[in-house]
């Protein structure tokens, strides 16, 4: 709100107090921004026209005061749908700039400073994963130290969204919140409330294939004022394209994934019709025999030969299609935290299609499940060749 036009409401506050019974008036410094005088314009407004309506006769400054308070109340609305109209572009400017990222990675590591584009002064953007609260990148304008100490703290105390504290409420509704008095109110995240000394923020969902995965928190701190409906507003916004655009890279992962396996399984063919099989892979050894005991490795580009591995193996018969990504991401090694994680399912329902998995293939355990299946396809890979050779 510009300076003059705060001096200006405040002015007219104070003729307004003298006039009036001041104690029914708000105290000047209750004009903070645009909302807030313009409420107090609307409390002046009241008090004046209830002493009119007294019955005595009015004095020339109450109406000439009236008045004023009628031209300013005009211009300060017109002051704010410009600054709506403003905080909209700033939404849309920040949407393209989300557009831009092509990895799911490059869009969390802007996603917090994009988000303080929209005119505030920190942001943090979290995951949700098994009902906790975990912050992923935290943006404080002009104190980068801050934010890492915010984001330290978030991780290291990370929230279970279990009801008592007030961001349960977006998961379970998805919608945003607005939180005032921070400091003093019970039900928020206590460490980071502490770490960040905020006063008020607002917070709102990222929705991903119909699931909450993450939340936006964003305050206006340096700028010394409270958030307000318009921030909410404004943030909700931004959470819905934020989610959108994770969608969108979380396709783009994939494919390039995909591109990256095709690669390594064209090259291993190449080997294999030289004469060789290159580095081998997972579980195989010299001449593509299963070698007992090999070392499983579950990271960097072994982790996504095993993949296309597992990918490019035939579906089970005896499994659904869900069943069958969960065991191909059991046979990675993965959690069935992760499972749910990279599946967006919660792991209850991981470890319903598990227990499944294990009594349609006759399994005592995981490990048995993965070897059970991955040894019924090197078997019909071997008949396959066999039969391709002219063995009968």
């Amino acid at each position: 709100m510009p300076r003059a036009q705060s001096s200006c409401v405040v002015d007219l506050l104070l003729a307004a107090r003298r006039l009036l019974d001041d104690s029914r008036l708000p105290h000047p410094e209750h004009v903070v921004d645009l909302g807030s005088a313009r409420a107090v314009l609307r409390s002046v407004w009241a008090e004046a026209m209830s002493s009119l309506g007294s019955g005595t006769a009015p004095s020339p400054e109450l109406v000439s005061m009236l008045g004023e308070v009628k031209e300013l109340d005009e211009q300060l609305l017109l002051d704010e749908l410009a600054h709506q109209d403003r905080a909209l572009q700033r939404v849309r400017a920040a949407l393209a700039q989300l557009g831009e990222a092509r990895t799911s990675t490059a869009l969390l590591d802007t996603a917090a400073s994009t988000a303080c584009g929209l005119g505030f002064d920190r942001s943090i953007v979290s995951r949700v994963a098994e009902s906790l609260w975990i912050p992923e990148r935290v943006h404080v304008e002009r104190d980068p130290a801050w934010a890492e100490e915010i984001l330290v703290m978030g991780r290291t105390h990370p929230q279970t969204l279990d009801g008592r504290i007030v961001e349960s409420e977006m998961v379970r509704r998805r919608t945003s919140l607005l939180v005032d008095e921070v400091q003093e109110r019970p039900g928020v995240n206590r460490p980071i409330a502490d770490a960040s000394m905020s006063r008020s923020y607002c917070a709102a969902p990222i929705v991903v294939h119909g699931v909450v995965a993450g939340f936006v928190h964003a305050d206006c701190y340096y700028q010394q004022r409270n958030v307000d409906p318009l921030d909410r507003q404004l943030l909700t916004l931004y959470a819905q394209g934020l989610g959108q655009a994770l969608s969108r890279t979380m396709v783009l992962d994939e494919m390039d994934q995909i591109r990256a396996d095709v690669d390594r399984l064209a090259r291993r063919v190449t080997d294999a019709r030289e004469g060789g099989l290159g580095d081998g892979w997972w579980g195989h050894g010299e001449n593509g025999r299963v070698t007992e005991g090999a070392p499983v490795t579950h990271t960097g580009p072994q982790r996504s030969v095993v993949d296309g591995f597992l990918r490019s193996a035939p579906v089970d018969p005896s499994l659904t299609r869900r069943e069958v990504e969960v065991l191909r991401l059991m046979a990675t090694g993965d959690t069935n935290a992760r499972i749910a994680g990279r599946l967006v399912i919660s792991e209850g329902t991981v470890k319903s299609h598990v227990k499944h998995i294990l009594r349609k293939l006759g399994a005592a355990n995981r490990a048995e499940a993965v070897s059970h299946w991955l040894r019924a396809e090197h078997d019909r890979s071997g008949r396959g060749a066999a039969g391709r050779a002219g063995y009968r």
